[in-house]
């Protein structure tokens, strides 16, 4: 993006000018039916500026007609990133907890057997546009009553006209080549305008501008009128939805901000003008943005109801309290009065409480997460996530009874894998916004499923299209979808594949969207492109399917629950519903086939007239052999038969014990977020339990699934012993406990495993001068600094200058042990050097010398243990770092560990290399505690006391208890034996009887094996027992100690004084 900011900069006060009428709007109330969270939560009205902006009205050019203009003309270049996300903030870039499986997993996994239909089958698949030399393709398409039209980024946005009857291209063309507005940056919109019958074309426009194009006909290859709007910022990632009042959109800016374009006046070529308000980030995320609703169907919004705009909130990655079981949907409406702007207003109508989800996909911040075969999971070559947004389109339509918003997004569905939240939100007349449903399609657990884009078909179905890649699947395009009468929350129709990848993606940047649209002549059939790969530079799709139901005069039938699980004897329960199609009420007979042997069957209603409800009980089950059943429930009515299916288990008997798999007994280096597995049995579910002790009273994790495996949701603790066990239950009951596991986790990175500790071999937290740090390089400013110290009072700093500079900061020598694996490097530092979106500008990368500085090795990627490079150096501006990974863009401490065992017995040093191109300056680089450790195998650290007692001081008599006349001198011999592996120099012993009979801290080196003993001589006065405590200390962090007694009974003529046994 830094490219686009030194090329606009001198648009900026152009841009501005254009902005000129700023009103204060009249209070508006906020809808009395708005849906707020439990403690008032309005991040979007705390601390926004309600202030409208209108710009200047814009006068448009009619372009020539698109059927005149020559073919694109794609220049063969190197690959490029054509616009890059903007993240106008750092956001969090440490956020990203292991909060475990997608609490809506189950809702889907649970959803009944789809039924028959056709659009498992596509009406249309082909390719569209290939690679234009750019990434992402930013695909987007749009169907109209005679055109398919698709728009990729290129060179400039490349148009792709279709004949929608049998898929065939009609004209290609370069937007640049049809409007002078364009700037060929890319962003590319298109959408159909139902109600008006016209075309919306839209791309980034030159400077600080949005290009939009109106087709002046229906007829997508004729002439458009061309409006440059002129925006206060860049206008990253805009996105748009038609409204009978305006086109209304969103973009990236410094706040996430709004527009309303004058929709009246463009359908006729006039002046037209535009509004602007803004609303506040959201903490964590970089790059955000709002999403506009677009309309479908034939049924315009109620008179005057505004354009709804949204988002998401997870509340905990966004630092929002008092959610602890929900997340939000945020809507906004956007009422526009073109005659009066004072009166129009963007208003919080509606915070919509959700199931908990997780937007930290990868972290909140990473444009890398999704992995292919190849390259892993959240390495730097994996895929864009796209977690921020609500995806292109969010739709809204009115079924004169109530009306609907559909939208999507990404999220986190356990470990990293993105999976695709999706909801249905309506309103019922006056009344509020509420959520109707919501669900996370993600049908296997290793795929990343995202990049999603949702419609709405005219009879309330729903189709979902996305991408879909993993470890093993390449960038590929599936599709899947619900009928109206399916189980809220789930969709079981499909999943379907579009088209098969065979490629992996040569950039990380992939989509940044795809687009699903709605026949507007059927109202039935979906259109759906999106990005794939077939080689290693992308390609896009275009499909076409539908649902037989959607238009028909008919009904439809479903069961629930899927599956039933009951012990022989209870009956087996399952509700039906009979739905109606376009207002159907013949009668439907129900009937049931698939039953066990010997069971009796009952419907509560038999025929149900749609839309009708009735109940399946299957009795008698006493007499039923267990096992597995498919029952196949019909529904018979004059004109049509359908048929759905659920699934009977009928258990006799609890279940067995399981035996156990993974983690094997006593395995070490356990993953923190273990996937434990263990053996099928006759079991319903699951419970797992793990503990810190074998009778697990310290049970730190439990889960009870309903498979044979489980991946921890919450992180267990590092370089921990723990144990682990499974119950299966049944219908029957709980089953028996299995055998006892054991496991240790793995050690944090540069920490020492079990069985070993830390050798410091070198520390230096720059509090005593330089001690052989020295720097030098080009315009090296490198300095001792109290500014910004991590501890203590002193570090090193390097200033981020504004000009070409190599700065370089060495160590002293270091001699690295043999044989002390892992040997690590630590040292925390502030890599606050010009960053923008994954790029580093100016930044720092860390060298190793193992020659006395002659020559220096970057350390790679791969040995970063810890907080690795950030971004790769540009190599546009200058900086001698060009090409190279570096940190940059940080701007708190962070603590780096790296791993250095390769050069195990060489004399290294280290240096930290700051790089900074020809132009813009920032905070620059601070570095503070470097610590240099190896692991060596853990000491035993033990002693061993005898205590003894006797008459005679010379002669050690070998017990421990006598007894004398009162009045006799005794002595105690304190034998110590050293039975560790340390030596022990410092000694201290304490008796009971006698006080402090050595030291403290005695300095006597007692080596491994060897012993030593003192005496002490006391007179008996009366029957005495004494405890010894010998304590002994290397004087570092290995410390042991022992304790003995003796006793000693006082004996006074035939007369005992009181006996005190020694156990």
């Amino acid at each position: 993006m830094k490219a686009i900011l030194k090329i606009f900069s001198s648009f900026v006060a152009f841009g501005l000018l254009a902005w000129v009428l700023t009103l204060t709007p009249t209070a508006k109330e906020q809808n009395g039916n708005a849906q707020r969270g439990q403690s008032g939560f309005s991040s979007a009205t705390a601390n926004d500026d309600f202030s409208i902006t209108v710009g200047k009205p814009v006068t448009p050019t009619l372009t020539q007609a698109v059927r005149d203009l020559p073919p694109p003309t794609i220049e063969p270049t190197l690959d490029r990133e054509i616009n890059p996300r903007m993240s106008l903030s750092l956001g969090n870039t440490n956020y990203n907890p292991a909060l475990g499986p997608d609490p809506l997993l189950s809702v889907q996994a649970d959803a009944a057997n789809r039924a028959l239909d056709a659009f498992d089958t596509p009406l249309f698949n082909f390719d569209g546009q290939g690679y234009t030399g750019v990434n992402p393709p930013d695909t987007v398409g749009d169907i109209g009553k005679d055109h398919y039209i698709q728009m990729v980024n290129g060179g400039g946005t490349v148009v792709s006209i279709y004949d929608k009857t049998d898929g065939s291209l009609i004209q290609s063309f370069a937007l640049t080549s049809l409007s002078n507005c364009t700037s060929g940056n890319g962003d590319p919109v298109v959408l159909y305008d139902q109600q008006a019958d016209r075309w919306f074309l839209s791309e980034f426009g030159n400077g600080y501008s949005l290009c939009i194009l109106i087709s002046q006909t229906p007829d997508p290859t004729g002439a458009y009128y061309s409006y440059q709007f002129n925006t206060p910022n860049f206008p990253d990632y805009p996105k748009y939805g038609v409204w009978p009042d305006a086109y209304y959109a969103t973009t990236n800016e410094d706040n996430p901000s709004v527009y309303a374009f004058d929709r009246s006046a463009m359908l006729t070529g006039a002046a037209a003008s535009s509004q602007y308000f803004t609303t506040s980030r959201l903490a964590g995320f970089g790059f955000q943005s709002l999403t506009p609703s677009d309309m479908d169907g034939s049924t315009p919004p109620p008179n005057n109801a505004p354009n709804y705009i949204m988002r998401h909130v997870d509340t905990e990655a966004h630092g929002i309290s008092g959610y602890p079981t929900n997340d939000i949907l945020e809507i906004w409406g956007f009422s526009v009065d073109w005659n009066t702007p004072a009166n129009s207003s963007f208003t919080k109508v509606a915070d919509i409480l959700t199931t908990e989800f997780d937007s930290a996909l990868c972290g909140l911040t990473s444009f890398n997460c999704m992995g292919m075969p190849g390259v892993s999971q959240g390495s730097p070559d994996s895929l864009d996530p796209l977690r921020e947004v609500i995806m292109n389109r969010l739709i809204y339509r009115n079924f004169d009874d109530y009306e609907t918003l559909v939208g999507n997004f990404t999220v986190d569905i356990g470990n990293d894998i993105g999976g695709v939240r999706w909801f249905e939100l309506r309103k019922v007349g006056t009344g509020g916004w509420t959520l109707y449903q919501e669900g996370t399609y993600a049908p296997t657990t290793n795929d990343n499923r995202w990049m999603g884009s949702i419609a709405m078909d005219g009879s309330g179905n729903i189709a979902l299209g996305y991408n879909v890649s993993s470890q093993t699947v390449y960038p590929s395009l599936r599709y899947a979808g619900r009928l109206n009468s399916d189980a809220l929350g789930t969709m079981p129709q499909g999943e379907y594949t579009l088209v098969d990848g065979s490629g992996v993606n040569s950039n990380n940047r992939y989509g940044d969207y795809s687009a699903m649209s709605i026949d507007p002549v059927d109202d039935c059939t979906f259109w759906f492109t999106g990005q794939w790969n077939e080689t290693n530079n992308w390609s896009t799709r275009i499909g076409a399917f539908k649902f037989d139901t959607c238009g028909k005069n008919d009904f439809t039938l479903a069961a629930d629950p899927a599956i039933q699980n009951i012990c022989v004897g209870s009956d087996a329960i399952y509700d039906v519903t009979v739905w109606q199609i376009l207002n159907y009420n013949d009668p439907v007979s129900l009937s049931v086939t698939g039953e066990p042997a010997n069971t009796m069957i009952d419907f509560s209603v038999n025929p149900v007239t749609p839309p009708g409800n009735s109940q399946l009980t299957i009795s008698n089950t006493a007499a039923a052999t267990a096992g597995s059943f498919t029952l196949e429930i019909a529904g018979i009515a004059p004109t049509s038969t359908h048929t759905t299916t659920v699934g009977l288990n009928v258990f006799d008997s609890v279940p067995p014990t399981t035996t156990l798999q993974t983690p094997a007994n006593g395995a070490t280096n356990i993953p923190v977020s273990p996937t434990f597995t263990w053996s099928n049995i006759s079991a319903v579910s699951y419970l797992l339990e793990v503990a810190t002790d074998t009778e697990f009273t310290n049970i730190v994790y439990t889960a009870t699934v309903d498979s044979t495996s489980h991946t921890v949701g919450t992180a267990l603790d590092n370089n921990m012993t723990y144990f682990w066990r499974i119950l299966g239950s049944n219908s029957c009951g709980d089953g028996y406990y299995s055998d006892v596991f054991t496991f240790v986790t793995m050690p944090l990175p540069g920490d020492c495993g079990l069985g070993s500790e830390p050798n410091v071999v070198y520390e230096y937290g720059f509090e005593n001068g330089e001690s052989g740090w020295s720097s030098s390089g080009t315009e090296d400013t490198w300095t001792l600094a109290q500014s910004n110290p991590y501890s203590g009072t002193w570090h090193y700093f390097g200033n981020n200058v504004g000009f070409v500079s190599d700065q370089q900061l060495a160590s002293p020598a270091v001699v690295l042990p043999v044989g002390d694996l892992p040997l690590t490097l630590d040292f925390w530092h502030t890599p606050n050097m010009e960053d923008g979106m994954g790029t580093c500008f100016d930044g720092g990368i860390l060298e190793i010398s193992n020659d006395g500085g002659t020559t220096w090795t970057q350390v790679p990627e791969e040995d970063i243990l810890e907080n690795g490079y950030t971004g790769t150096i540009s190599t546009n501006w200058g900086n001698p770092l060009g090409g190279e990974d570096a940190w940059c863009g940080v701007n708190s401490y962070i603590n780096t560990i790296v791993d250095v065992s390769a050069y195990a017995g060489d004399t290294v040093q280290f240096r930290m290399r700051l790089g900074t191109d020809s132009s813009y300056g920032a905070p620059g680089w601070d570095i503070d505690n470097v610590t240099v450790q190896s692991c060596v195998e853990s000491v035993v650290s033990s002693i061993a006391l005898t205590k003894t007692v006797g008459t005679d001081p010379n002669v050690n008599p070998m017990t421990d208890v006598i007894t004398v006349t009162n009045g006799t001198m005794v002595t105690y011999f304190y034998e110590v034996a050293n039975t560790g592996g340390v030596t022990y120099s410092l000694h201290t012993l304490e008796d009971s009887q006698l006080g402090t009979v050595l030291g403290p801290d005695f300095s006597y080196e007692l080596a491994p094996g060897a012993t030593t003993m003192i005496t002490a001589s006391v007179a008996i006065t009366e029957t005495v027992t004494g405890t010894a405590v010998w304590t002994a200390t290397d004087g570092g962090t290995h410390t042991a100690t022992s304790t003995d007694s003796t006793t000693v009974y006082a004996y006074i003529g035939d007369l005992f004084l009181p006996i005190i046994m020694k156990p």
